[in-house]
């Protein structure tokens, strides 16, 4: 991955992120990198199948003497598109023991809030269910995400808490849903929130408010890393940096890693990577409380 490139929401003014969902699930269809050494890699697992509407899972499982524990990737696209098989910035996870799940969810175009929460939770269900079957440790789950799948990440971490979720990794995500849908809010055109929420922010500010992760912060939230570009113009850093606060106040570990000079989109580097891994062995590593 070249983590130097500029960032999509640079290259792509948001005027165009229609015809750059496009790009981007044709990307993903040959997004498919070969396993590593010792790897196996299980395409199109089904794990639900909501009003008929199959949703299917990637695993990446390491070669390793005990069941692996998992992290779920959740993919970002302003929760209108995209596609489990792009952009997998946690892929390199399983080179240090760590399984990766690359999970779908139903798209707002089609399906409202709390769909999007419910097929994420569904996906770690199923995985506590049937990863045995895979080589994975159902007991060590994490989360992570960027973007849309980063606020998803986080919302079903501090829903859930731990030790359900041993701990969560999120980029650049929306945290508070009021305050981004106003920021986006337009007479003439429904934002993405409000296209997620299924009307007007100010119709929908119960529902925006329950789909923010910054109101289930508590003191069973699991601990969370956060990375956050400086320059990002389409999630502004705040939106991580409120989420770090309330995590601290309410005594759970979070740290948020600004990354300089980066806007809202790019690839985790070889550093960033190993921090990543640190970060959930150590947790994946303690015996829940």
């Amino acid at each position: 991955m070249n983590a130097s490139r500029p960032s999509l929401a640079t290259l792509f003014p948001l005027s165009r992120l229609a015809l750059l969902s496009a790009v981007l699930m044709l990307v993903g269809c040959a997004a498919y990198a070969p396993p590593h050494a010792g790897e196996r890699i299980y395409r199109d697992v089904l794990f639900a199948s909501p009003h008929g509407q199959d949703l299917h899972m990637d695993l990446y499982v390491p070669q390793t003497a005990k069941p692996a524990p998992v992290v779920v990737w959740i993919f970002g696209g302003s929760w209108k598109f995209g596609s489990k098989g792009f952009h997998v910035n946690v892929r390199e996870l399983t080179r240090s023991g760590i399984a990766v799940a690359s999970i779908q969810y139903r798209l707002s175009g089609t399906d409202k809030y709390p769909a999007q929460l419910d097929d994420c939770r569904t996906a770690v269900e199923w995985l506590r269910t049937h990863g045995r079957e895979y080589g994975l440790d159902p007991q060590r789950i994490g989360l992570s995400g960027e973007s849309a799948g980063g606020h998803l990440a986080a919302l079903l971490g501090t829903v859930e808490g731990a030790p359900r979720i041993r701990a969560v990794f999120a980029m650049y995500p929306p945290t508070d849903l009021v305050t981004m849908g106003r920021k986006y809010s337009k007479p003439d055109k429904e934002s993405d929130i409000e296209k997620l929420l299924g009307g007007p922010i100010e119709q929908k500010l119960a529902l925006a408010r329950e789909a923010s992760p910054v109101n289930h912060v508590s003191c069973t939230s699991p601990p969370f890393l956060m990375m956050h570009g400086s320059r990002d113009t389409l999630v502004p850093l705040e939106q991580s940096e409120v989420l770090q606060r309330r995590l601290v106040q309410a005594h759970v570990e979070a740290k948020l890693i600004v990354v300089p000079d980066k806007g809202h989109w790019f690839s985790l580097d070889a550093g960033q990577t190993a921090e990543v891994a640190r970060f959930f062995q150590k947790h994946f590593s303690q015996t829940p409380q």
